[in-house]
């Protein structure tokens, strides 16, 4: 019987990823119950071990949240031994996961069509930075370079100020829940059909392209080219951030003229609604410069906390500009319980838990492991599931 908080209990997952996007992707799934299996050199192991700013136990920070719930098994891979330890692995797995440059696995017999040749019945799932097929495939794959060349950064930042990149990886981020999602998906088909397993990909610049989905149809209809407002919208208006006397109010779906009407009343401003530059969001898009001119000297009278009651009184969508610790604080993430921490260690690091709920939040996924501290109970386990013929 499945677990129905764990959905992917019993699937075994075999993660040869690095970094941000691939090592997601495996904690994704290993939020979901899945028995990830982090294969490590050596030699250091994830570069990620020894990166970043914060340090538990002399543990980077930034690996632990990037690889919670995985076993990690250290495999020399340049050596017979460790080929074979791996190909005993493959042959128990259900998904293969791995992030290098499309083509740089195929000395080792690793790449796609070698894996699933021999392991028909495998996921094999890749991420990269520009996909794996065409003239940029070979390509390194950065998140500040895919939003560079994405298109994001063309889009992000105020009009004088340059491009500005986004202030978190997104696109890694996405990338992996996408790949993800299309590992889950073909685990699915695999159950519906004769068992054949298929192979599923994603890449930094698929997802920065399909971010564009709402904004692309001006382009395409009018070939209207989007470029940088800050934080308001090439298609709405009002819909932006705006300074209150002490920080930032940011308004949404003002765009319909019910909602404009009733934030012109909320800031005490019917003159407005008969403004000739303001009386469509047509018009308001087309004299945005005046329109934020106009709002923000009423919002810089009072203080956020008053816009913020007084915009709930009339239906205005409205929001505080929040930093992340009052994010990670606020009543509303403690809810949905996605600030997690070890029940075992209740003192040790607090991790960001799924993006996703499935009858609840799902349950901590176990802590990261150390390097190779999975080692010797894997292959143990490898010699107990080849004896039962799996």
């Amino acid at each position: 019987m499945v677990n129905q908080t764990r959905p992917l209990e019993g699937v075994r997952v075999i993660d040869m990823t690095r970094f941000v996007s691939g090592a997601y992707t495996g904690t994704l799934l290993a939020m979901l119950g899945a028995d990830v299996i982090k294969i490590e050199v050596p030699t250091g192991g994830d570069p990620y071990r020894n990166q970043g700013t914060a340090f538990v136990d002399g543990e980077s920070g930034l690996f632990t949240a990037l690889n919670l719930g995985k076993r990690s098994v250290m495999l020399d891979l340049r050596s017979v031994d460790g080929l074979s330890a791996l190909e005993a692995l493959l042959s128990t797995a259900d998904v293969f996961i791995e992030n290098g440059r499309p083509g740089s696995l195929k000395r080792l017999g690793l790449d796609s069509a070698s894996v699933t040749e021999r392991y028909p019945r495998l996921v094999y799932g890749s991420i990269s930075g520009y996909g794996q097929h065409g003239p940029d495939a070979g390509r390194g794959g950065f998140d500040l370079i895919l939003q560079a060349e994405g298109g994001l950064m063309s889009v992000t930042g105020e009009p004088d100020s340059g491009p500005v990149k986004v202030g978190v990886p997104a696109l890694d981020i996405g990338s992996a829940v996408s790949c993800a999602l299309a590992i889950v998906a073909a685990l699915y088909r695999r159950t519906s059909n004769d068992g054949t397993g298929a192979v599923v990909s994603s890449s930094l610049l698929e997802f920065a392209v399909s971010t564009f989905t709402s904004v692309a149809p001006a382009y395409f209809i009018n070939g209207d080219v989007p470029g940088r407002i800050g934080s308001h919208s090439p298609t709405f208006a009002p819909y932006g951030a705006y300074r209150a006397n002490d920080g930032y109010v940011v308004l949404a779906g003002a765009g319909s003229e019910d909602l404009w009407h009733r934030l012109c009343d909320a800031i005490d401003a019917p003159e407005l609604i008969g403004d000739s530059r303001f009386v469509t969001n047509a018009d308001r898009v087309a004299h945005l410069e005046h329109l934020i001119a106009e709002l923000e000297t009423r919002f810089t009278q009072n203080s956020r906390a008053y816009w913020m009651a007084r915009l709930s009184e009339f239906g205005v969508p409205a929001a505080e500009v929040r930093d992340l610790g009052q994010v990670l604080s606020s009543p509303q993430v403690e809810a949905l319980g996605q600030v997690q921490v070890d029940p075992a260690n209740p003192n040790g690091q607090k991790i960001i838990g799924a993006p996703i709920q499935i009858d609840g939040p799902l349950p901590f996924p176990g802590p990261a492991p150390r390097l190779g501290e999975h080692t010797s109970q894997v292959l143990a386990e490898l010699h107990v599931v080849r004896r039962a013929g799996r």
